[in-house]
């Protein structure tokens, strides 16, 4: 495949990625709009790339958010139980694991002590 083939598919592969993104942030805020809705009823979850896009971070920023949560026995970072959950126990890879953006976003938005919201 010469260069000039191969520019439109990279092309393409990168608008896909945006458009993926897009509709990521999307569903999380149509999530969070429905959470103010149903006075604390969850009602989806996000993976950690939908939750990471949200908050504008890399993914990595959410494996130390969890990693945070685990050290300090749930007192800071991402908890289990109240951010995120586990379909299955034993599992131990952050990229499976199910966020409630709702709450994430949340708790992001109480951590900032002084911040006037007015």
């Amino acid at each position: 495949m010469s260069g000039a083939e191969a520019a439109p598919f990279t092309f393409l592969n990168m608008l896909t990625k945006d458009v993926l993104q897009i509709l990521r942030n999307i569903d999380a805020s149509l999530q969070i709009i429905a959470y103010s809705n149903s006075k604390d009823v969850t009602t989806a979850f996000v993976n950690k790339k939908a939750i990471a896009a949200r908050l504008g971070v890399q993914s990595i920023v959410i494996d130390k958010l969890v990693y945070q949560g685990i050290t300090s026995g749930g007192t800071s970072g991402l908890v289990e139980g109240r951010h995120y959950c586990k379909l299955d126990p034993s599992e131990t890879n952050i990229s499976n694991f199910l966020f409630d953006s709702a709450k994430v976003l949340s708790d992001a938005w109480n951590s900032f002590s002084g911040y006037c919201n007015e």
